[in-house]
């Protein structure tokens, strides 16, 4: 009886074709959450089914600088830069700066398509419907994970560009990291068709940068000094030994400075096209370019995660469950009845016998002293 009473009973439960709110009660029970099973239909998701992933990038992307880039462009050309001005005025870094914005921002835009185009496509894979709870921290883990490693794929293949450029020291194309000198050899008219001496010598000398001068591009291409315009100071900008690694160091405070977006339209002729500088309220002017790359030219995310959309995926037909207790009162009092009852049937059956083996053993004693007491005679 006392083991009757204290023994433990599992119930087995299914509900077929379960509604999004009874599964969510069911996870949400204490009772059930330990056991409940959900089988999904589908097993594998595509994380663009449940997820969106929106980027807003740097206003600098589409402003007048990038989307006007060919008007802007060519008010900053000019084919004789290189010999009419010395290799550090900003004259011949304004053009390959800006060329290099514009194609930072089509290549992040590229490179993030790309990504995004992969990370919708692969596949989140479970067996079993889980909690909107769950899915969300997998899905946020995953987002995250997404967000750290595209950036760096890209500055990763930015950085092989820089290192290839630097490690083979190759020339500019504006001559700012490397000055070549000839000592000419002057010889016979006869000796040439084309009247030309060739030089005796050739060599070159790398270029200095920083305030004292004492920055070599031939130990350090990343040598840069602050960027001027006839003696006007260039806020944010640099220049050095290549115009992309001055770049990457400089900040775009002249770009919202319409003083300094003046001097650089106006520095060749003047110009009357519109030009409007970046607003200081959507972004600060005094993060540097190498820190808006690092983030793919990156303001802010906007994620989304669509519960409902995953669990009409997973298509769950229905939820098993089970609950352990004591058998109740009834339970007890219904199996105490049932024992007694099979104890009077089997003493029904038992006793009669018992009762015909005691009385035949008994008379076998009896006959068998009295044929002993016969013999005696």
């Amino acid at each position: 009886m006392t083991y009757t009473s204290l023994a433990i009973e599992t119930k087995y439960f299914i509900v077929h074709n379960p509604s999004k709110m009874t599964f969510e009660q069911l996870q949400s029970n204490s009772k059930y959450s330990a056991t409940l099973e959900c089988p999904c239909e589908n097993i594998s998701i595509p994380y663009g089914s449940f997820i969106s992933i929106a980027p807003h990038f740097h206003q600098l992307c589409s402003s007048d600088f990038i989307s006007n880039s060919s008007a802007w462009l060519n008010l900053l050309f000019d084919d004789e830069a290189a010999l009419n001005y010395s290799y550090d005025n900003y004259r011949l870094f304004a053009v390959p700066q800006f060329q290099w914005l514009t194609s930072l921002c089509s290549l992040v835009n590229d490179t993030l398509s790309q990504g995004l185009i992969q990370f919708t496509s692969s596949t989140f894979v479970s067996k079993y419907l889980q909690s909107q709870e769950n899915i969300e921290i997998q899905a946020t883990a995953a987002i995250d994970q997404f967000r750290l490693a595209t950036p760096r794929t890209f500055v990763r293949l930015l950085d092989f560009i820089r290192y290839m450029a630097q490690g083979n020291e190759i020339v500019s194309s504006t001559m700012s990291n490397w000055q070549f000198f000839a000592l000419i050899r002057t010889v016979p008219h006869s000796y040439f068709d084309d009247n030309i001496t060739p030089p005796d010598s050739l060599w070159s000398e790398p270029r200095l940068y920083g305030d004292a001068g004492n920055c070599s591009c031939g130990t350090n291409a990343m040598c840069t000094s602050p960027a001027s315009l006839d003696e006007q100071s260039l806020p944010g900008l640099l220049v050095g030994c290549y115009p992309l690694e001055a770049l990457l160091q400089s900040t775009l405070e002249c770009l919202y400075n319409m003083t300094c977006i003046d001097a650089l339209k106006n520095m060749y002729y003047s110009s009357n096209i519109s030009i409007r500088a970046l607003d200081s309220t959507l972004s600060s002017p005094n993060i540097t370019v190498q820190a808006l790359v690092n983030v793919l030219m990156i303001d802010r995310w906007e994620n989304n995660i669509t519960y409902d959309q995953y669990y009409q995926l997973c298509a769950s037909t229905q939820c098993t469950y089970s609950v352990n207790k004591r058998a109740d009162l009834l339970y007890v009092v219904t199996a105490i009845m049932g024992l007694y009852g099979g104890l009077t049937v089997i003493l029904k059956i038992c006793v009669p016998i018992m009762v015909k083996i005691v009385l035949g053993i008994k008379r076998r004693r009896e006959r068998m002293v009295i044929a002993t007491a016969v013999e005696e005679l």
